[in-house]
Parts: structure tokens; sequence; C-alpha cells
């Protein structure tokens, strides 16, 4: 008997012994053996992958798509959005790759073909879901409805606050980039920071993968960063909205709290409290720029 496996990436599959592990499809406890994909770290009932198997086409019709059929993919390392109902999904998927038009399970199983009124907002003329290029992110981002599709909540690039459910966001799923609708205006295209006051920053794309100059900490080509062109200083987007906030006696100038603290010197070697002399890698920490 053939059994559908937990996800698409078939020469990762495996027969398993757990005793710790939760089955993605029916959310109950596993002890013994199950199938898990040692890609995406989920995992399946023998039993769940039986009922689907015998439940679920492998094709589908829809009226919603009637141009071409629907494949049934198991994709649990990365998310979507239902082009019928606007929520963020993950796991099972009824996909058009042709078209990039994809139903989750509950949506791929219904045979209604009428979209939602209250989500006209997010939908163009043609009921396709609305994207938008916004200057933050390289990609284009598709609005949505926000549910918890994974053990970590997801939160807004900018204020760094939960998304809440049935809030209607827009981001790429593909990195992960979420942003509240309120926050999109929020963001600077050029900044005057304490930490390079000489001079303005810009808002801008790098195709290469680049250190911000505060934290260290290696920027992903996909977010832009803050840079000075004269300078070549580079801020990202977490360090943009840092700012030194702590006077002590001890130094004329004013400190900056910096949590998960690991940068270190130009030639590697650690940093250490100047108070207590000890190591600061990993640890929260106020620190002074100049």
């Amino acid at each position: 008997m053939d059994i559908i496996p937990p996800c698409n990436h078939t020469s990762f599959i495996q027969l398993t012994e757990t005793k710790e592990s939760r089955c993605e499809e029916c959310g109950g406890e596993i002890s013994g053996t199950a199938f898990t994909c040692i890609w995406c770290k989920v995992w399946k009932h023998i039993s769940c992958a039986d009922k689907l198997n015998r439940n679920l086409p492998l094709e589908i019709i829809h009226p919603l798509h009637l141009q071409h059929r629907l494949q049934l993919q198991w994709d649990y390392f990365s998310d979507f959005i239902c082009d019928k109902c606007l929520y963020i999904s993950t796991g099972c998927i009824y996909k058009c790759s042709s078209c990039d038009f994809s139903l989750d399970l509950t949506c791929g199983s219904s045979i209604s073909g009428q979209l939602p009124k209250d989500q006209e907002p997010l939908r163009f003329k043609d009921g396709k879901k609305k994207t938008i290029f916004h200057y933050s992110h390289r990609h284009e981002l598709g609005f949505f409805k926000y549910r918890k599709v994974r053990d970590e909540d997801y939160d807004c690039f900018w204020c760094e606050k939960h998304l809440l459910p049935s809030e209607v966001c827009y981001g790429c799923t593909i990195h992960k980039f979420y942003l509240h609708q309120v926050c999109g205006d929020k963001i600077p295209r050029t900044l005057s920071h304490s930490f390079h006051p000489k001079h303005p920053l810009r808002l801008t794309y790098t195709y290469e993968n680049r250190k911000c100059n505060v934290c260290s900490e290696k920027c992903n080509t996909a977010t832009p960063l803050y840079v000075c062109e004269i300078c070549s200083f580079r801020l990202d987007f977490h360090c943009a909205k840092l700012s030194p906030s702590l006077k002590l006696d001890c130094h004329h100038h004013l400190l900056t709290f910096f949590k998960d603290f690991n940068k270190r010197g130009e030639e590697g070697q650690d940093s250490y409290c100047k108070a207590c002399g000890k190591n600061c890698d990993g640890a929260s920490v106020y620190r002074i720029l100049l």
C-alpha cells in the first residue's frame, strides 16, 4: 500500500521511532513508529497518512480555477496564502503551479465557488488576491488574514508586535516578512540617526549579504538597509529603531541597550564588559556608539 508522506521531500522521508513528537495532521502525540521528514521536521501518524490516502484526491478541479487541475502537495517548510479564504496556511495544499493559485485543505475540499464578500477590499476587481510592491521589501507582498500556523507567533517586521488572529496584514511568505497595514506607512525612506550623525541614511537594497555596522549581523538581500553611500555605513532595521538612552557618571557619552549582543572585533576577538571583564557574547548589554 502506498502511504501519503508528510511532505514532498520524498528522498528525506523516513519511518522512525519517536516518543515526544506530534502528528501534523491530527495534532495528537506520537509514540512509536511514524513518518517524518528530516528536512521539514514534521511527523505524521501512519494511520493519519493512510486516512489521507483514502479520503483526499491527489488532484481536483475547483470552481474557482476551472482552467487547470489542482495538485495535492505537502509543504510544511513554507507558508502560503489561500486564494479563497485569504488566511495564511501551511501543510496540505491544492496548487496550480503554472498559475500560482493555491487553496488550503478546507477550501480545496469545498465545492463552493463563492468568494467571501467581506474580503472584497483585499482583492482586485477580477477576484484575485491583492498584492503590492512596498519599498521595505524586494518581493511582492500579498494581503491576508492572520492565523497561527506554527508554534511561534508571527510579528510585524516594523513594530515587532504579534500579528493578531483574523487581523488584515500583508507580507512575503517566502521570507516570513509581515507588516501591519498601519505600519507600512511608518517606515521612513530616509533617516537621520545618532549612530551616524554626519550624514542622512537612505533606505536601499543590496545584492550581496552585508553586515550592519552596529550589530555585525548579516542582512538578508530581500530586505533593505539604511545606508550612507558616502561613508559606506550600513544600519539594519532593528538597529535603526535603537537610540542612546542611558547616562552613567563613569562615562560622558550616552549608552544604547542591545539585546542578545554578539558583536566581535574586526579580527574576530570577543567583546568584554568594561566593568566586570566578562565576555559579552550573547548577553544583553549597554554599549557606547560614537
